[in-house]
């Protein structure tokens, strides 16, 4: 991910949004939180460590101004299929090019919430097909503090693969790909992060 010029707005203002939103805020890299997007009553028109939250969801196309820098970040891990489908309909109305969505909610539960591990929305999140969920962190441990190197490191399986050995403590990794600019991007990525202590 890269550092965000527009404004970012967290879909779910539950346990794992407010955990994305402080890691947002210590690592100062990412920009800053405009507001949380949440169907709960007794949350909307309030605030959450200072970040208003709006909805409902479904509505919030006719609140919101986007323009193409913006970010929404679906946070909200245990949700349905049927329900990231609407939320994501909603957001593309709304006018997001960008939406982002949280793994499933055993990586939440198995380690914290991380801005790096949200990664681009796909199709298998909105078609309803349940694929095997593997905690990443869990499966790669054995990479820790090894030499890696990975191919397609540019693409989005190679570039994920990169953030999570990054945060599972490899010792140093080996970026190769046939993207020139998608190989400067993750790496410049990666160093942000590994400055700011993931």
């Amino acid at each position: 991910m890269n550092k965000i010029e527009g404004r970012l707005y967290i879909i779910g203002a539950g346990f794992a949004g407010q955990m994305i939103a402080n890691d947002i805020a210590k690592k100062k890299v990412f920009g800053t939180v405009s507001a949380f997007l949440d169907d709960d009553k007794n949350l909307i028109g309030t605030k959450i460590d200072g970040i208003p939250v709006l909805g409902p969801i479904d509505s919030i196309a006719d609140v919101l101004r986007v323009n193409g820098a913006d970010q929404a970040i679906i946070a909200i891990p245990s949700a349905p299929v049927e329900r990231i489908r609407k939320i994501y309909s909603s957001l593309k109305k709304c006018g997001f090019l960008q939406i982002k969505i949280l793994p499933s909610i055993s990586q939440v539960i198995d380690e914290k919430a991380h801005i790096i591990q949200a990664r681009d929305i796909n199709p298998l999140d909105i078609l309803g097909r349940t694929p095997v969920t593997i905690p990443l962190a869990k499966s790669l441990s054995y990479l820790r503090g090894k030499r890696v190197l990975i191919t397609g490191a540019g693409g989005s399986i190679g570039s994920e693969l990169a953030r999570q050995l990054l945060s599972g403590g490899a010792e140093r990794l080996y970026l190769f790909g046939h993207g020139e600019n998608s190989i400067v991007n993750i790496y410049r990525e990666l160093h942000v992060l590994q400055n700011e202590g993931v």
